[in-house]
């Protein structure tokens, strides 16, 4: 399975793939709240930013007005695809095409299988905001965007 190491996204450019549930949504921010921190980054297609794996978090993030968030990119055609709903079998290139189009699958539909990966934890205040408002990152933000577009988790 191919994965890149975590970085920093405005929540607002991944693209869900899936709806929430409004109760587990509220489960997520307290735990965000109550670590003060981020652990597990959203997994998402590379290439489209499509949401494989995090909704939840995703969602919690947006409500909790995040100015990013720890993100871990995967080459799709490396990770498994399977549904928890007898009923809907997705392709790869159907919930490419869905999440492009924002027509979400319901809850907890698509069933994506990741090897064990080591906690990213971030600490809840390097999220509020965005880059113009952590000095420290300021520069280093400005000039990986410039070449990546992307803010690294762990600058140096």
């Amino acid at each position: 399975m191919s994965m890149a190491e975590p970085f920093l996204l405005p929540p607002l450019v991944l693209r869900p793939t899936e709806e929430t549930i409004r109760s587990r949504i509220g489960e997520v921010i307290g735990l965000i709240l109550d670590e003060q921190a981020w652990t597990q980054p959203i997994r998402v297609e590379r290439g489209t930013l499509a949401v494989l794996d995090g909704h939840h978090r995703l969602a919690a993030a947006i409500q909790l007005g995040l100015g990013r968030v720890p993100v871990r990119t995967y080459d799709y055609a490396t990770v498994p695809l399977a549904s928890w709903r007898p009923e809907i079998q997705p392709t790869r290139d159907e919930v490419l095409r869905r999440a492009l189009a924002g027509q979400l699958y319901p809850p907890k539909t698509t069933r994506h299988t990741f090897a064990p990966e080591p906690l990213a934890t971030v600490g809840l205040g390097r999220l509020l905001g965005g880059p113009e408002r952590d000095p420290i990152l300021r520069d280093e933000v400005s000039s990986r965007r410039l070449r990546t577009g992307t803010v690294p988790l762990h600058p140096g």
